[in-house]
């Protein structure tokens, strides 16, 4: 039997150490030193160390944690939350979940899930996702794989497999497209000239950016936003968010940029004019060396499939959001049986 236990200050390098060795296991890329924890997840002011627990053995070495907290499910970060004291407890989210590869690693991570759900549903949370929640999500931004936004990627099959058998259900099939900004050309045609034409295209000053809480969530990351003016009156007709980890920061990758996009819609205008926009920012992202932008949509979109395809976006893979709806009665409810120190 292991014991979990609340996130102390002198955790960090074992955090450190589960991350990479558990990604490490299912051949992923993503690292997250000491450094990054520190500047990145642990100094947000939302975070709480009762919503970190790790797991630890008989010697008591570290051997998994997990993350969890609530969600803002319909508010994206880059939107103001909504605070409303009348309203229901928000989903509760899954930000990570590791374990060290060792042969009892399925019941470590069990345990864990169990602790989380248990904690959750004590906050009132009856629905929770696993893991991050598209935009919801506000936790390893830039450094998880999929920057936390694709839930679980299907070829993790270890993670998806632990979460499956904690009760959690496969509910979205989410989509991570790559444009590479080495090749990119804008697309010239009847439609995109008329656009540029009637409309002009400008970078807003980062002191112009209105939201706090943006600014909280992306404090690691450097922004980028572009808005579409449309002429005579002039107005401002939609935005565009990119983002990415600061170059300062090491082990992560900063030549990539993030793009938050608003909804695509059926009018043939609206919808050429985001083409027109995206194509002159990523012109601009090309001089300040770029290479590549990246988009989580989900598999359902596919008026977005079709803008991102038109502009030379490529699919690159697929993630699952998972859930556990614990008003189901089939659910598989959490305990809170073992003590949390």
């Amino acid at each position: 039997m292991w014991r979990i236990r609340s996130f102390l200050n002198t955790d960090p390098p074992h955090l450190a150490k589960i991350w990479n060795e558990h990604h490490a296991a299912v051949q992923s890329p993503s690292r997250c030193s000491v450094n990054l924890w520190d500047q990145c997840i642990l100094s947000k002011i939302y975070f709480r160390p009762e919503h970190l627990l790790l797991a630890v053995d008989e010697s008591d070495l570290a051997v998994g944690f997990i993350h969890f907290g609530s969600g803002m499910e319909g508010t994206p970060w880059h939107s103001q939350p909504r605070i409303d004291a009348d309203a229901e407890p928000p989903v509760g989210l899954v930000h990570a979940l590791c374990v060290v590869p060792n042969h009892d690693e399925d019941k470590i991570a069990q345990q864990l899930i169990q602790h989380a759900v248990g904690c959750m549903r004590q906050a009132g949370h009856l629905r929770m996702l696993a893991l991050g929640s598209l935009e919801s999500s506000v936790f390893y931004l830039g450094i998880a794989d999929g920057d936390n936004l694709m839930g679980v990627l299907h070829t993790d099959t270890r993670t998806h497999a632990w979460f499956e058998k904690g009760g959690f259900r496969d509910t979205l099939t989410t989509q991570c497209w790559d444009l590479s900004l080495d090749v990119f050309r804008p697309p010239v045609d009847r439609l995109q000239i008329a656009i540029r034409r009637t409309c002009s295209i400008g970078r807003i000053l980062e002191e112009s950016h209105p939201s706090w809480w943006v600014s909280t969530v992306l404090g690691h990351c450097d922004q980028s936003r572009f808005h579409l003016m449309v002429h005579g009156p002039e107005r401002t007709e939609m935005e565009i968010l990119y983002w990415y980890p600061d170059s300062t920061l090491r082990g992560v990758d900063s030549h990539t940029a993030r793009l938050s996009l608003p909804a695509v819609t059926t009018d043939e205008t609206q919808r050429e004019r985001l083409v027109c926009l995206i194509s002159e920012s990523a012109r601009q992202l090309q001089q300040e060396r770029k290479r590549t932008i990246r988009v989580v949509t989900t598999e359902t979109d596919g008026s977005m499939h079709l803008l991102l395809k038109r502009l030379g976006f490529r699919w690159i893979r697929n993630g699952s959001e998972m859930e556990l709806d614990t008003t189901r009665a089939d659910a598989q409810v959490g305990s809170t049986a073992f003590p949390i120190d």
